[in-house]
């Protein structure tokens, strides 16, 4: 249909996942165009439209003949497309906490993505020694920062919610352990799931359970 976005991004969760739950959760007609092999993309590259964008990346949206690259304009664009400017913040205070918050998970997921890809002969020794210093004490502090909020950025969902639900689903799925440990996420991620958008995306066909990092480099419980 003419009138739908497309969600570009590689076959796996990845950076694509929080803005999938979002596209949902607003009920914008849409498509995936999923990439699943390297060369899928990057020879695509040198050909219209993707060689006339300086910016071109994955994730992107296409809607009708526009492109947006970068994973947190397309979380403006799509909250400005269905006229929910809130969902970036309502305040202030709010758009800080949301930015706060944002910086706290990509460095987390940076941790996670240092371990995926630890030598295979460094993997069992250091595995713990990663998670320890590169994601573990970043997980606390999201936890202790969300006490006796509603939602992530305090009374108000906003699309950074989307994001820590995915860092919560992967912190369940590599280190259920420690995830046990964090009441303030559990109660975040079981209000998120409960959204009744999420709830019907994640038991339909459309929900992709995994991967969450690119096949071969994904060791950790799966």
């Amino acid at each position: 249909m003419a009138d739908q976005l497309v969600l570009g991004y590689w076959g796996i969760r990845g950076l694509a996942q929080p803005l999938r739950y979002l596209v949902e959760y607003l009920g914008l007609p849409y498509e995936e165009k999923r990439y699943l092999k390297p060369e899928e993309w990057f020879g695509g590259l040198c050909q219209a439209p993707f060689n006339t964008h300086v910016l071109v990346n994955l994730p992107y949206i296409k809607d009708g003949e526009k492109y947006v690259y970068e994973s947190a304009a397309l979380y403006v664009y799509l909250a400005h497309k269905a006229n929910r400017p809130d969902l970036l913040g309502s305040t202030p205070d709010e758009q800080v906490a949301v930015a706060q918050v944002r910086g706290v998970i990509q460095d987390a997921l940076k941790g996670f993505f240092h371990l995926i890809t630890l030598p295979e002969d460094q993997y069992a020794a250091k595995k713990e020694e990663v998670y320890a210093n590169e994601v573990a004490w970043l997980i606390e502090r999201l936890d202790k920062f969300i006490d006796g909020k509603t939602w992530a950025a305090g009374a108000n969902l906003t699309y950074i919610d989307f994001g820590l639900f995915e860092l919560e689903e992967t912190l369940k799925a590599f280190h259920p352990e420690s995830w046990a440990k964090f009441a303030n996420l559990q109660k975040h991620h079981q209000e998120f799931s409960n959204i009744p958008q999420i709830k019907e995306y994640q038991a339909s066909g459309r929900f992709l359970a995994g991967p969450f990092y690119p096949p071969g480099r994904f060791r950790w419980g799966f």
